[in-house]
């Protein structure tokens, strides 16, 4: 029986090494260890791979969702639309806002927002929207876009899973009015810690960035509003801009175990396969499946050596937390369906063919028990 663990979170390093050495030791003889050239580097790295004027780097993608609500002027009261199905960090930095999620459903395809659905979600308390890129892929939102500017409202795009995805020619984090991204050892780009950034073409925003991660500092040095210490170490800068730079070599190896993967349970009739849009680039953060039958599936791999997860259940209205807080709650009908039947598989770029075989066989016998 192999062991097969859900992800490793060292085969960069392992392979990057000696780069990662010589890196981390100039930085440290340099004492120079925040908000440095190679800050600046990696905010204009980001600029141009996610077609942005303006990047501004952060601690976590969370303090980046945070801020650009914060720049946006989401407060009190405000509504912002949100899909139900995904991650706890999308949700938070709107409650940090003190202002109300509005739970709306995914379409059944991507398991990304519906877009369709979101025109009767707005009414005159509504600020914000925000569009989750989820699990590698990336979805053209200038529909939404169009929405949201009829409406007056922000296009936030929680971009956290998705840099160097592709639709139509576009890059994720290029649709928001403000975009975020993260670097969390879990991404195909990580920090070896954590990380963000927030991408903007407004002018205004960009600023009251900059001045949101320095506790409300302006460019006289006056601390003219109330702010935050939110900034990415230099060493964890250039160990960012180190992995950008075989960016494209990382998402072929991905999308190879990805078409392997693919080959090998698309014949299985109790199992649905998530295909990314066919007119972009996916990155496969994540690969998943929709199983019958998920808990015994998930438990027979267990079983057999295999670890897997659970992207995403409970669903974000459903969190213990949001009981001390005002929501609101449309029809959740897809994502409460989808919900018990998402299984993530193990993808990286370390992952092996034969371990990948191994995978689709168990899951294979388990459906011909």
């Amino acid at each position: 029986m192999k062991k097969i663990p859900f992800n490793i979170f060292n085969s960069f390093y392992l392979n990057n090494k000696d780069k990662i050495k010589t890196i981390s030791e100039k930085i440290l003889s340099s004492g120079k260890y925040i908000r440095d050239e190679n800050t600046e580097i990696l905010e204009k790295n980001l600029s141009v791979i996610c077609q942005r004027k303006h990047a501004v780097t952060t601690a976590s993608c969370t303090d980046a969702l945070f801020f650009a609500m914060k720049a946006a002027g989401i407060q009190r009261g405000d509504e912002v639309i949100i899909p139900t199905f995904s991650y706890i960090a999308s949700l938070t930095p709107i409650l940090m806002c003190d202002a109300i999620p509005v739970f709306a459903d995914i379409d059944v395809n991507s398991l990304m927002l519906d877009i369709s659905k979101v025109k009767n979600l707005i009414n005159k308390k509504t600020k914000a929207i925000v569009f989750v890129q989820l699990f590698g892929s990336c979805r053209n939102l200038d529909q939404l876009k169009s929405l949201a500017k009829e409406n007056d409202l922000i296009l936030i795009e929680d971009a956290a899973q998705a840099l160097g995805s592709t639709n139509n020619g576009k890059p994720s984090a290029s649709f928001g009015d403000l975009s975020c991204i993260s670097f969390d050892p879990t991404k195909i780009v990580s920090a070896f810690g954590t990380g963000g950034a927030v991408l903007t073409n407004n002018e205004k925003y960009y600023k009251k960035l900059q001045m949101l991660i320095h506790h409300g500092r302006n460019d006289n040095g006056e601390f003219e509003s109330l702010g935050y210490n939110s900034k990415i170490p230099e060493i964890t800068a250039a160990l960012i801009n180190l992995q950008l730079s075989q960016l494209d070599q990382t998402i072929a190896k991905t999308n190879n175990i990805a078409k392997r993967y693919i080959s090998k349970l698309a014949h299985l009739t109790d199992i649905k396969l998530l295909s990314p849009n066919s007119e972009g680039i996916s990155t496969y953060h994540k690969f998943v499946i929709l199983a019958e039958k998920r808990v015994e599936l998930k438990q027979y791999l267990t079983n057999h050596g295999v670890e897997t997860r659970i992207h995403y259940s409970p669903l974000l209205h459903e969190q213990k937390l949001l009981k001390d807080y005002k929501y609101l709650v449309h029809d959740l009908s897809i994502s409460k369906s989808i919900k018990n039947k998402v299984l993530s598989l193990p993808i990286y770029p370390g992952l092996k063919n034969d371990e990948i075989d191994y995978i689709c066989d168990c899951i294979q016998k388990f459906y011909m028990l």
